[in-house]
């Protein structure tokens, strides 16, 4: 492939020894097929999971033509390496998927940015119409690269379009893969630049640990709720099984005295029964400084108070709460949010009845849900009745039923008292969004949120005022709004993503620990992230 590139030029491996791989090497395949092995496909890696790129030899200029085929599955992403400087520092041009927004029918396109940090900064991502995102549909990508401008067709219908002032200068370019994508047909046209410096020792950086490598009860372990004690503890409430979907789940408790740092041997949670967890429980520090256990069943509710912050519980006791909306046969609790007058706002979401019945959800439009929202003031006791967070009106003052498209709720509460909830949605291309300004009594319509999203943590509000959501799509990806949600960033991508989900809690101004399921069903994974005002940063475990 050396050389100056007068015409077009198809991409080969060859036998590799021009080119830097990440996570194992590549290698030619048929119908010119750039093919990672699939013993390699869940590879680790030192940083993000699952990432593969692939650095070719060339080195091109300002302006540059690509053409390739991608296949992506529900849970991939693919594209091409752009201006790299060495393996930690590049661009990307790539198609993110999920399986919800696959079975949704969303096709994206984003132009991001990885740097020296490990993690991978958005500058733009889009949904692309008229390209369709059925599974295993080989899609044709034409990209052209004009200065500081990307352009690229899909399918000859589809276009995304970007720039960034720093997207400049010559670099190597490549491929990348996540999950089981796949790249064919590719082919270069352009000015190959001066040879340049290329250094192939970096590697993208480790920004995860492991906080509980205890396998004693199984090693698929899925982090539900990270709550800071008044006692300054952190406590991680999570459950485990030995294998994905096959056995019960073991509820267990883990504790750090340190910032997130380290943590204790897992403790099983006193009281429960391995197996009985009815939706894991939801574990949350309440305004009055006492750590309490919710445990939801699919028509009641009980609530068990801890005497030491969260290391035993007392036996748990019915709570009040009021039966499921007309439409829905159960309430899953969400997400608590402390208020600033002493109450607590729980969330919810529940199946609708008007769903189809044995219709598949990749049938658009076919399965229905609704959240709601309910208010404590005596910590947990008794729970005020639904209120759905859909505040559309038909005829005036005439409430119009609920978006029938809302699922898993995150909120917050900003500076100026009202409150601020984003919700996943089964259809539509971005996330929901919806404000209260009355403690949760009512809600704004729900309109058209920032950015897509699903598997959401809690959203968390930090003592500086920073929002931060985590959610899946692209990858593992953080927003953050420094405005209290009036704007938000274009996200960045920490790690990759099957499954996300997680908690979030502030440790010490404007340093985070996030702790996340992985993406390969294994040990959950979390980071220490500093808030700046320029982005997100990782903080080292050690320092």
């Amino acid at each position: 492939m050396g050389g100056a590139i007068s015409s077009t030029r198809a991409v080969t491996i060859g036998d590799g020894s021009a080119w830097t791989f990440i996570n194992g090497a590549w290698h030619d395949g048929p119908d010119a097929a750039l093919v990672l092995p699939d013993e390699l496909v869940r590879e680790d890696g030192p940083a993000i999971q699952g990432h593969h790129y692939a650095f070719s030899p060339l080195r091109m200029g300002d302006d540059l033509r690509a053409r390739f085929q991608v296949r992506l599955s529900s849970h991939a992403d693919a594209g091409i390496i752009l201006r790299a400087h060495d393996p930690t520092r590049f661009w990307l041009l790539h198609f993110p998927e999920c399986g919800q927004a696959n079975r949704a029918q969303h096709f994206w396109a984003a132009l991001s940015r990885m740097d020296e940090s490990g993690y991978v900064r958005i500058a733009k991502m889009d949904m692309v119409r008229r390209v369709a995102s059925t599974n295993n549909l080989w899609h044709d990508v034409d990209l052209r690269v004009a200065g500081t401008t990307v352009r690229v067709e899909i399918d000859g219908r589809g276009v995304f379009e970007a720039s960034d002032p720093a997207f400049r200068g010559p670099g190597r370019v490549g491929f990348y893969r996540f999950g089981r994508a796949e790249i064919r047909g590719a082919t270069l046209e352009g000015t190959v630049a001066d040879t340049g410096p290329w250094d192939d020792r970096p590697r993208p950086a480790r920004t995860w640990f492991h906080p509980c490598p205890d396998t004693d009860y199984g090693r698929w372990q899925r982090p539900a709720q990270l709550v800071r004690a008044a006692n300054g503890d952190v406590i991680l409430n999570y459950t485990v099984q030995e294998r994905p979907y096959d056995g019960s789940s073991t509820p267990l408790i883990a504790r750090s005295t340190d910032g997130g740092r380290t943590w204790s041997k897992p403790q099983l949670v006193a009281g429960l029964k391995t197996g009985e967890w009815d939706d894991w429980g939801i574990v949350h520090c309440f305004p009055d400084g006492v750590v309490r256990l919710l445990v939801p069943g699919p028509d009641s509710l009980r609530i068990a108070a801890s005497p030491d912050h969260g290391r035993t519980f007392l036996p748990p006791e019915p709570a009040t709460i009021a039966p499921a909306p007309a439409g829905l046969s159960r309430i899953h609790p969400g997400p608590l949010v402390n208020l600033a007058d002493g109450s607590v706002l729980m969330f919810g979401y529940g199946g609708h009845t008007s769903t189809i019945p044995g219709a598949p959800i990749q049938m658009w439009g076919s399965h229905h849900c609704q959240a709601f929202a309910a208010r404590s003031t005596d910590g947990g006791r008794t729970w005020s009745p639904w209120v759905s967070i859909d505040g559309t009106e038909g005829n005036p003052g005439e409430h119009a039923g609920g978006n029938l498209d809302l699922t898993e709720v995150c909120g917050a509460q900003v500076a100026d008292g009202r409150i601020v909830a984003l919700a996943r949605p089964i259809y539509s291309p971005w996330m929901w969004e919806t404000w209260s300004g009355d403690g949760g009594a009512t809600w704004t319509p729900c309109m058209r949120g920032p950015f897509p999203g699903y598997a959401t943590s809690n959203m968390l509000h930090t003592a500086a005022g920073a929002i931060l959501v985590a959610h899946r799509l692209p990858g593992c990806t953080i927003h953050a709004s420094r405005d209290d949600g009036r704007t938000w960033d274009a996200g960045t991508m920490i790690d990759s993503a099957i499954w996300v989900m997680g908690g979030m809690v502030e440790l010490e101004p404007d340093v985070v620990l996030y702790v996340y399921w992985d993406s390969f069903e294994s040990l959950m994974r979390a980071q220490l992230i500093r808030v700046t005002p320029s982005g997100l940063e990782p903080v080292s475990r050690e320092g």
